[in-house]
Order: structure tokens, then sequence, then C-alpha cells
């Protein structure tokens, strides 16, 4: 059914026949029908004595007085979980305030670990060419030892 079309149906309210019409489904509309049935039926109950007029005004007033506690449980909640998630924002960004100087500190630490890593390369390649030239210098040392001795 769209929400363009109005339904109408028949219903019981206190053994009176009523037709109501609304844009809620049938269903719906039969469910709140058989809740002020309901209320009014144990209102007559309880007083049996009331004409129909005061048992339909005890019953709305039942019925919103349910509907208002529903509500201001409602809210309670809203406001409950609104409170939850205050608190969970604070402490996420707690968190995100300690990871963030973890990490910039990391960042501190690898940047140090570069420049030391690229000193020892330099100190490396520095021991490597001192050590070709000592080589070298032994090198040619055996050459002239090995001139200048005697043949046997």
């Amino acid at each position: 059914m769209s929400s363009g079309e109005k339904t109408r149906i028949n219903v019981d309210i206190y053994g009176m026949q009523y037709t109501i019409a609304g844009y809620s489904s049938s269903i719906h509309m039969r469910r709140v029908a058989e809740h002020v049935d309901d209320q009014m039926k144990k209102i007559g109950k309880v007083f049996p004595k009331l004409d129909i007029p005061r048992v339909a005004v005890l019953a709305a007033v039942n019925i919103t007085d349910g509907l208002l506690k529903l509500k201001d449980d409602m809210e309670s909640k809203r406001e409950g979980i609104q409170h939850v998630m205050v608190e969970e924002h604070q402490t996420l960004a707690e968190e995100h305030t300690v990871l963030k100087k973890d990490y910039q500190a990391i960042q501190v630490k690898l940047t140090e670990a570069d420049v030391r890593e690229q000193s020892y390369k330099h100190q490396l390649e520095k021991l490597q060419e001192e050590y070709t030239k000592l080589q070298n210098e032994y090198n040619e040392w055996i050459q002239l030892a090995t001139l200048d001795q005697p043949e046997s």
C-alpha cells in the first residue's frame, strides 16, 4: 500500500462498532483499536457503573500515561547512551593523543636511526678504503721483500 492511500476498517471498541481511517496499515490500526478496547474493558471491570464517555476518558488518561512514561524512559535511555558516547569519545580522544605522541617519538627514533645508519655507512666506506689502501701497501712490501731477497 502506498503512503498516500487512506485505509478504512471497522473495529469493535467496548461493544460498539466504529469505522476508523488512517494512513497506517490495517494491522496497525486493528492493534490500536484492540489496545483501546482492552483499556476500556479493564476500567469497566473496576468501575462497572461508569458511563461510556467516562470510561473512554479514563482509558485515554491511562494510555497517555503509558505513552508519556515510555517517552520519559526513552529520553532517559537516550541521555544515558549520549553520556556513554561522550565518555567513550573522551577516552578515544585521550588514547589518540597518547598514540600520536608515541608515533611522533617513534618517528624521531627512526630519523635518529637513519642518521646513525648513514654515519655507519660512511665510516664503513672509509674503513674499507683504508683497508684496501693498507692491503695494497702490504702487497707492495711483500713484493719488495721478495725482490730484495737473494736467490739461494
